[in-house]
């Protein structure tokens, strides 16, 4: 009788034993399950984005291929020597604006010096000051001003 009791005890932990195993092998089986079809959207999804793109870039490719078209009949048009002549125009406004504002730069630098030596801005003195917040006794040590 206790051979029998035994031997059933051992059948039991054998069955639990294998229980066990097979309860691990489902659990992995669904984390397998689970990561396999997180990894389908993913994909799917970047599979979604390229084919978008891959259209973006098709269009962007149609238009410029029209753009380099109508530049061809324009060149064998003429429209380029305009255009140069335009180019060069503005760039020779460019210059004279340049220089303009160059001169205007000038005088407004003559009138600043004009205005500080009137106003006696110019002083040794002034220039002398400058640095008075880094000669204060009561400046805190290791404060940048």
């Amino acid at each position: 009788m206790w051979t029998s009791k035994r031997r059933l005890r051992e059948e039991r932990d054998d069955f639990r034993a294998q229980l066990d195993r097979m309860r691990d092998r489902a659990e992995t089986a669904e984390r397998t399950v689970e990561t396999e079809q997180s990894a389908r959207n993913i994909m799917a999804r970047q599979l979604r984005e390229a084919d978008a793109a891959n259209k973006r870039i098709h269009g962007r490719n149609v238009h410029l291929t029209e753009q380099l078209e109508r530049a061809r009949e324009a060149a064998q048009d003429g429209a380029l020597d305009e255009m140069g002549r335009r180019l060069d125009r503005a760039l020779r406004a460019c210059a004279r604006y340049r220089a303009d504002t160059d001169g205007q730069a000038r005088l407004i630098r003559n009138q600043q010096q004009l205005l500080d030596t009137f106003y006696g801005l110019d002083t040794p003195a002034i220039a002398e000051g400058q640095q008075w917040q880094q000669r204060r006794h009561d400046r805190l040590p290791g404060v940048k001003l």
